[in-house]
């Protein structure tokens, strides 16, 4: 009778395991769709409550699923021994019977069926899961502050889901399995790399920019728009460190077909549009928040000492995302160009990150950003026709 009533026990525990399985395994998945679909359709605050603070309530779900687990594992065992008699084959038959029903019954079954019906089992769910974390308190917290004390450098709180770098390796590992297609994955890791670029990464260098200097007329500002293909220039005083503006061709446009306001059409001054400065250490994150808030499309980039770094558009900002965006005025010149036999040549502007990539090398140095700015650390000198350097063993 007594081995009756703990294969019971041991088969109720092992539900609630599947049970706190599925659960964890659809609320980890959750679409934010589905879970305001889900409070709508819910009665009672036990699922508003469960997201409102999902941590807390992974944790107790994670703390009584350990626990329904291991009570039915004791339950077993003692059937075991009480049928066999020894102690060392009763442990052997439990572990081999918890094993199998804890991988297929509770560990893959629940899981699947907690990911593709996600919606409906956090709704049925919520009330037992939000029971079972006000039974428990503060302990899982406890526990979790005691673990992390004796592993200093584990995650916590809401980094104990997915860190940054696992979730990359997630996208990797869908990029292989063909879940996502690779123009997909490039995507998601340019979003991740997006947060951690400067500006000085992206801007259009000092030498490169295009500029009109101050008091020069509108047909002269005109001519220079068609010859160069921008539609956005600095206006300069008399050098590049002195950006007294940003002229539009639409205002340059505009101004030269009002003939009945000829005091509008003396120079660029009275058109240009005041410019927007930010330091070249800014994330471009940050500015490009900044900007979509302004509808600015251009700002002027600042070095440390006061200076005229370079200019960054908008598009420079959306193409670390999406990519290289060539329009008709853009030059076709390649930044790489395969030569064969392992030799390339490249743009002395192309970034070293590019150029890791390329050769499938690490090339972290903070100091420069660029090929060229590599090069000349490398040979100590500027570079010139014909310079040869070796780096990391490869000349």
């Amino acid at each position: 009778m007594t081995s009756l009533i703990l294969v019971g026990m041991a088969l109720v525990f092992l539900s609630f395991v599947a049970l706190l399985t599925a659960a964890e395994a659809a609320f980890t998945f959750l679409p934010r769709h589905d879970a305001e679909q889900a409070i709508v359709k819910s009665r009672g605050n036990s699922l508003r409550s469960i997201l409102a603070q999902p941590v807390a309530h992974i944790r107790a779900l994670r703390f009584w699923r350990v626990w329904f687990e291991m009570a039915a594992a004791v339950a077993v065992a003692v059937v075991m021994h009480s049928l066999l008699e020894n102690v060392w084959l009763a442990g052997l038959a439990a572990t081999g019977i918890m094993a199998v029903i804890g991988f297929v019954l509770v560990g893959v079954s629940p899981r699947q069926l907690g990911r593709a019906h996600s919606g409906g089992v956090v709704r049925y769910s919520a009330p037992l899961i939000r029971f079972l974390c006000w039974i428990l308190g503060p302990i899982p917290g406890w526990l979790v502050a005691i673990g992390s004390t004796v592993a200093p450098g584990a995650p916590s709180g809401d980094e104990a889901f997915f860190s940054e770098e696992e979730f990359r390796e997630l996208v990797d590992r869908a990029t292989e399995s063909d879940m996502i297609e690779d123009s997909e994955a490039e995507l998601i890791q340019s979003v991740f790399d997006f947060g951690d670029t400067l500006v000085r990464s992206v801007m259009v260098p000092r030498t490169d920019i295009v500029s009109i200097e101050s008091g020069s007329s509108l047909e002269q500002a005109m001519a220079l728009f068609l010859r160069s293909g921008y539609s956005r220039i600095p206006v300069i005083g008399e050098n590049a460190d002195q950006i007294r503006g940003i002229l539009y061709l639409k205002d340059v446009a505009a101004a030269l077909h009002r003939p009945e306001q000829p005091s509008v059409r003396q120079d660029v001054d009275a058109i240009a549009r005041e410019a927007r400065f930010v330091p070249e250490s800014k994330p471009v994150s940050d500015l490009l928040s900044e900007l979509q808030q302004e509808s600015t499309h251009v700002a002027v980039v600042i070095d440390e000492y006061g200076g005229t770094a370079g200019l960054v558009t908008l598009e420079d900002l959306i193409e670390e995302i999406v990519g290289e965006i060539v329009d008709e005025y853009d030059s076709n010149d390649a930044e790489v160009t395969d030569l064969g036999d392992g030799t390339y040549r490249v743009s002395s502007r192309m970034s070293i990150d590019d150029l890791g990539e390329l050769f499938h090398i690490d090339l972290d140095d903070d100091e420069v950003d660029t090929v060229g700015g590599l090069l000349a650390k490398t040979l100590g000198k500027v570079p010139i026709v014909a310079a040869r350097c070796t780096w990391m063993g490869s000349p």
